[in-house]
């Protein structure tokens, strides 16, 4: 009798991966800083560094912050809508093409055309076609940029501000929460022994007419190098090249 649950619940899971829809809670946007980016020895920005926040990625994910996987037509049939194909998702991006370039460039040369191509198709395939606009790159990507643009300044009007000593982790967050009223994830790298702010993301509610507005907590608080509020983290300042 067990044994037949335990058959049945497994069967259940695995038709509710390749059943055409995903039954995600929230989404998470989020803001890449470039110079902490940048400043990765394995990683060389072109031509220069910006000196603001732009966007990584708009993400849906499950309750507990996990991000739902990328499609797959065998093991996460997440959309029964067609897959659009590459030349008419750049077809149905065209009249976004200005805003994308300026908020969600490609860091490795974000004068180079294809690279930004590249970049944008790459997060349409890992998380946009699991996205609530599984049928419409175009209104994914517009969502995405309007939340960025919104939030694109996320310490404007707190006291944290890029510099070269550290912060402690819990400070930048409740900067956030003070200022937004939820707690954001921050995202960390490591470079020479130095913690540094990569991301800042913001985690929404799925709402009723799909189109992420309201904010919450997000459910994992630190990701990557950091994680936890007694971490020192630098807000490292413009100062590469």
């Amino acid at each position: 009798m067990h044994r037949c649950f335990l058959v049945a619940a497994v069967l259940a899971t695995v038709s509710w991966l390749v059943a055409g829809e995903t039954n995600f809670a929230t989404y998470k946007l989020s803001l890449r800083w470039p110079p902490a980016h940048c400043d990765a020895p394995s990683f060389e920005c072109k031509p220069n560094v910006l000196n603001t926040f732009t966007i990584h990625g708009l993400w849906p994910q499950f309750a507990d912050g996990k991000v739902v996987p990328p499609y797959d037509p065998e093991t996460n049939r997440c959309t029964d809508d067609p897959v659009t194909d590459l030349d008419q998702f750049l077809r149905l991006m065209t009249p976004l093409i200005e805003s994308l370039r300026k908020y969600w460039p490609n860091y490795g040369d974000y004068q180079n055309e294809t690279m930004n191509e590249n970049f944008w198709k790459h997060a349409w395939k890992l998380h946009g076609m699991c996205s609530d606009y599984s049928d419409n790159p175009a209104s994914y990507f517009k969502t995405a940029v309007s939340l960025g643009i919104k939030y694109i300044d996320p310490f404007k009007g707190t006291r944290i501000t890029p510099r070269l000593v550290p912060y402690m982790a819990k400070d930048i967050s409740d900067a956030i929460k003070e200022k937004l009223g939820v707690y954001p994830q921050i995202a960390c790298n490591e470079v020479g022994g130095t913690v540094q702010l990569t991301e800042v993301r913001f985690c929404f509610k799925r709402g009723k007419e799909n189109s992420p507005s309201i904010l919450q907590d997000c459910p994992i608080r630190y990701a990557y190098k950091c994680s936890d509020d007694r971490d020192e983290i630098m807000f490292v300042p413009h100062l590469i090249g």
